[in-house]
C-alpha cells in the first residue's frame, strides 16, 4: 500500500504544473464516469452537485473484488470566466458525506479548484450504486458565490480537467481521464427581469404615491428603466428612473388624475434584454361622509310576555347601519341593550311585564366615514301577561298543479280534546307577496271532542288554487286544536303518496344568528329539490352556502323577504343559476328576523313528496 503522504503529493502534482508520469490501464468497453451538473443560479450563492457513475466491467467498481473497488477520487474542474467568481468551495456531499476520509484536500488556484478523497475500504466503503441511472450517484458539490460581474443572461463554463481520477484504496489503480467519460457542466445565470411593487396599488385623485420598480439582482453599472402608463388620463408617472450601479431597485411616483384603473409599465434596456413588468394602479375620488337622515321607528302598542315582536323602520339613504337602544327609563338613564344591525328590523322577547323604551339612529360608517343621525322618536311597548290571540303555523300549504302530473292538495283535521268548545281561525297567505289583513281566511268552531275536515283546504277557504303557507290563530284565551295535516299528490283512482306537516310555533323559527342545514338529494336524476322560506312579523336575510359531498364551498349567495312573506322556488332559482349535482349540503345562516326555511323533495316518477325542514344546529 502507497502511504498516504505519498500518495496525496502524487494526487496533487496532478492538479499543478509539476507531472509526474502515471500508468494508465488499457482502457475497457465499459467506462465509469465523472460528471459536473448544470444548473440555474437563482441567487448570489450557487450549488452544483458533482457524480461518479460506477459502471460494471471497469477496472474499479463494486463488481471487482476486494482492494479493487473505487476507494479515492481526485477531481479538478475549471470554471471560466473565472472574474464572475467570487469564491468557490468543493467538498463531499451525498454517498460520501456521512463518511470518514482516510485523507482529504481542496487545492484551489484561481479558475480552478480540485478535490481530493481518500476513504478505507473496510470502515468506510463508498457505497455507490452499480449502473445507477446517469449522472450517477453524488459525491460532492461545488458551493459558487458569484461576483457582480457575473452578467445575467450569460454563463459560467465548468470543465472537468484531464487531472481527473478514480483510484482503489492503495492507489495501485486508476482510471484516468482517457478511460473515463467526463461531463461538463455550468451556471446558467438568467437574465434580470424587473417586477413594480406593489402589484396592486391605489392613489386619490390629485394625490401622489410611491411605487418600486425592483430588478431580480444588483445592476453592474447605472440602469435607466423606462416607464409609462396606458392612460395618463388616469394615472401618470414620469419617463424614466435610474436604478444606482450595485443595487436592483428605485422608487418613483404615480399620480392619480381621475377615477379609474391603469397599467404601469416598467422596462430594462435591450442591452439588458429588455424585460418588463406591470402594476395596476387604481384611482378613487375621495369620499365626502353624508350624515344620514333621522330614521321613523315603528312597534306595536303592546305585546305578551315571553312572545317575539319586532321594531321597525324604512331604510334610509346613506346608512350603512342602525343603532337601536333599548332601555325601561324613558330619558335612557340606562340601557338593557344597544344593538348595531344592517338590517331594517330586530326582534325582542321578554319574560317579564314591563314597558320597553327605544330610540333609533342611523350611521354612515362608509369606509373612511363614521358619522350619524339624531335619535328617532321615541316608541314604547307595554310588554303584559294579558292572553292575546295565539298563532301557530303551517308553513307551506297548497293545492295545485306540480311537475310530470303531479297534484298536490292539503288535507286538515282538527280535532277539539277540550270539554269546551274551542275556535279560531286559519289564514291563508299566497306565495310571492307579505301578508295583509285582507288574505283568505277561515273560521273554525269545534265543540267538546268533536273533530272538523278539510279534505282540501284551499277550496274550502274559497281559493281555487294555489301554494303558500297558513297562520293557525287561535281565539284569545283558547287553545289550539290538535291538527293532523297531510301534503299530498292526488293520483285519482292511482292513489295519494304523501307527508304529515306539523303546526309550528314561532320559537321553531330560524331566528337571527341561528345557522342551519339542508341535505341535496343524491340522485338529482331521480329527485328535485325545492326550498321554501316563510318569514315572520319581522322578515327575513340570510346567508346560503353551497358545499359538495367533499366539502368544498361551490356557491355562496344571499336572500331577504318582507313580513309574512312565502316563496318556494325550484333549488337552482333559489341559488342563483346553481344547479344540484346530487349530495350536496345547504348551510343558512340568519343574519336578521327569523323564517321557517325548508327543503321540499319529490320523486320524478311517484311524485312522492318528503319535506326537511332546517333546524338550528347548536
Amino acid at each position: 500500500m502507497i502511504p498516504k503522504q505519498a500518495r496525496a503529493a502524487r494526487l496533487v502534482s496532478a492538479l499543478f504544473p509539476l507531472i509526474i508520469t502515471l500508468a494508465i490501464a488499457t482502457p475497457a468497453a465499459a467506462q465509469d464516469s465523472v460528471t459536473v451538473g448544470t444548473v440555474n443560479a437563482a441567487g448570489n450563492t450557487v450549488d452544483v452537485p458533482v457524480y461518479i457513475r460506477d459502471a460494471s466491467g471497469t477496472l474499479l467498481g463494486r463488481d471487482q473484488p476486494a482492494g479493487s473497488k473505487i476507494q479515492a477520487f481526485t477531481i479538478k474542474v475549471a470554471y471560466a470566466p473565472a472574474s464572475a467568481v467570487q469564491s468557490v468551495t468543493f467538498t463531499r456531499a451525498g454517498i460520501t458525506a456521512g463518511l470518514s476520509p482516510a485523507f482529504e484536500s481542496s487545492p484551489s488556484l484561481v479558475g480552478s479548484i480540485a478535490l481530493i478523497e481518500q476513504f478505507n475500504e473496510s470502515s468506510n466503503l463508498i457505497p455507490f450504486n452499480l449502473n445507477a441511472p446517469s449522472p450517477g450517484d453524488q459525491v460532492a458539490h461545488l458551493v459558487f458565490t458569484l461576483s457582480s460581474s457575473a452578467a445575467p443572461g450569460s454563463s459560467i463554463s465548468l470543465t472537468i480537467d484531464s487531472a481527473t481520477e478514480l483510484d482503489n484504496q492503495a492507489g495501485t489503480q486508476s482510471e484516468t481521464a482517457g478511460s473515463l467519460t467526463l461531463v461538463n457542466g455550468a451556471i446558467n445565470i438568467p437574465p434580470l427581469t424587473v417586477a413594480i411593487l406593489p402589484f396592486a396599488s391605489s392613489v386619490a385623485a390629485g394625490n401622489t404615491s410611491m411605487l418600486l420598480a425592483q430588478t431580480s439582482g444588483n445592476v453592474a453599472s447605472d440602469t435607466t428603466v423606462s416607464l409609462s402608463s396606458s392612460d395618463t388620463r388616469i394615472v401618470t408617472v414620469p419617463s424614466s428612473a435610474i436604478i444606482l450601479a450595485g443595487t436592483r431597485s428605485i422608487e418613483f411616483g404615480v399620480s392619480g388624475v381621475a377615477e379609474g384603473t391603469a397599467t404601469i409599465t416598467a422596462s430594462l434596456p435591450q442591452a439588458l434584454g429588455g424585460a418588463s413588468g406591470t402594476a395596476n394602479v387604481s384611482v378613487f375620488v375621495p369620499i365626502v361622509c353624508t350624515t344620514p337622515a333621522v330614521p321613523e321607528l315603528t312597534g306595536p302598542a303592546t305585546a305578551e310576555v315571553g312572545k317575539t315582536y319586532a321594531m321597525t323602520w324604512a331604510a334610509v339613504s346613506g346608512a350603512t347601519d342602525y343603532v337601536i337602544d333599548e332601555s325601561t327609563d324613558q330619558n335612557f338613564g340606562a340601557l338593557t341593550s344597544s344593538q348595531v344591525i344592517t338590517a331594517t328590523s330586530v326582534s325582542f322577547t321578554h319574560t317579564s311585564a314591563n314597558r320597553y323604551f327605544y330610540r333609533l339612529r342611523a350611521i354612515n360608517s362608509t369606509p373612511g366615514c363614521n358619522v350619524g343621525s339624531g335619535f328617532s322618536q321615541i316608541v314604547s311597548v307595554l310588554v303584559a301577561v294579558t292572553p292575546v290571540p295565539q298563532t301557530h303555523y303551517l308553513p307551506v300549504v297548497g293545492s295545485t298543479p306540480g311537475s310530470n302530473g303531479a297534484y298536490f292538495k292539503t288535507a286538515v283535521q282538527l280535532f277539539n280534546p277540550k270539554t269546551t268548545t274551542i275556535s279560531g281561525k286559519i289564514v291563508f297567505h299566497t306565495q310571492n307577496a307579505s301578508g295583509t289583513a285582507g288574505d283568505p281566511s277561515l273560521v273554525y268552531s269545534i265543540a267538546a271532542g268533536k273533530t272538523m275536515l278539510y279534505p282540501d283546504l284551499l277550496p274550502a277557504m274559497g281559493v281555487a288554487s294555489g301554494i303558500g303557507s297558513a297562520d293557525l290563530i287561535a281565539d284569545a284565551g283558547a287553545p289550539f286544536p290538535i291538527t293532523l295535516v297531510r301534503v299530498f299528490n292526488d293520483a285519482g283512482t292511482a292513489g295519494t303518496t304523501g307527508l304529515a306537516e306539523e303546526q309550528m310555533t314561532a320559537s321553531d323559527a330560524l331566528q337571527n344568528g341561528d345557522t342551519a342545514a339542508l341535505l341535496a338529494p343524491p340522485d338529482v336524476q331521480r329527485f328535485r329539490l325545492n326550498i321554501g322560506v316563510r318569514t315572520l312579523d319581522q322578515g327575513v336575510a340570510f346567508t346560503l352556502t353551497v358545499r359538495d359531498k367533499s366539502g368544498v364551498v361551490v356557491k355562496t349567495t344571499t336572500k331577504s323577504y318582507g313580513p309574512n312573506f312565502f316563496i318556494q322556488p325550484g333549488s337552482a332559482a333559489m341559488l342563483d343559476g346553481y344547479v344540484l349535482t346530487g349530495e350536496e349540503t345547504i348551510s343558512i345562516a340568519i343574519t336578521s328576523g327569523s323564517a321557517f326555511i325548508y327543503g321540499s323533495t319529490t320523486d320524478n316518477t311517484t311524485q312522492d313528496p318528503s319535506v326537511q325542514f332546517a333546524k338550528k344546529i347548536e
